[in-house]
């Protein structure tokens, strides 16, 4: 990995069995995801917003788009080097126990923290945007499927950038053949 890899503060999870500390194996959970929550303070108040993103290894950073108004764009608009976090997770199997407070589910997570910032230049915008077509729409084809992205369709898109300082992942799996292990949607379609 480069020089733009965030620092990996892994170990600093408390339950040290489901620490990642493989920032190779974070970085492929980033890019596999789709969706995640961005984390900002607004005068003191945390406000939370469910992204679309897409993550550049080489850049360090996580993007995200939007429309230039509203509460999360105002507080990034505002400010400068503005703190933020980001957090994205896969859940997997629900895993019983004998007491409730010990049922547990399979799953992986990372949690990311640095600074969000606008990406003003237009062609910086354009690129990023059409790794969101690519990661999202990888079917389609620009000028056919749909049309090509306009200068304008550009200029009212806000395009953030959180620069990734620290991250860290956790994951808990157990093995394919655990005692009990559920997927709840099957159990649920089965009646069981």
């Amino acid at each position: 990995m480069d020089e733009r890899t965030p620092e990996n503060v892994s170990d600093a999870i408390r339950y040290q069995g489901k620490a990642v500390d493989d920032d190779e194996e974070i970085a492929a959970f980033l890019d596999d995801q789709r969706s995640g929550v961005l984390g900002l303070v607004d005068d003191g108040e945390p406000h939370l917003v469910t992204q679309l993103f897409v993550y550049d290894e080489t850049a360090g950073a996580i993007f995200f788009h939007g429309a230039r108004d509203g509460r999360a764009h105002g507080i990034v608009a505002d400010g400068e080097d503005v703190a933020a976090c980001f957090t994205t997770s896969e859940m997997g199997r629900f895993i019983p126990a004998d007491e409730p407070v010990n049922f547990t589910v399979e799953y992986t997570s990372v949690v990311a923290y640095g600074t969000v910032g606008l990406v003003s230049d237009p062609a910086a915008k354009r690129a990023v945007l059409e790794r969101f077509m690519a990661k999202f729409a990888p079917h389609l084809t620009p000028g056919e499927d749909y049309e090509e992205m306009t200068e304008a369709s550009i200029d009212r898109t806000a395009v953030y950038r959180l620069d990734v300082a620290e991250w860290s992942g956790k994951a808990g799996e157990k093995p394919p053949e655990y005692p009990g292990a559920y997927d709840l949607d099957a159990v649920g379609e089965s009646g069981e």
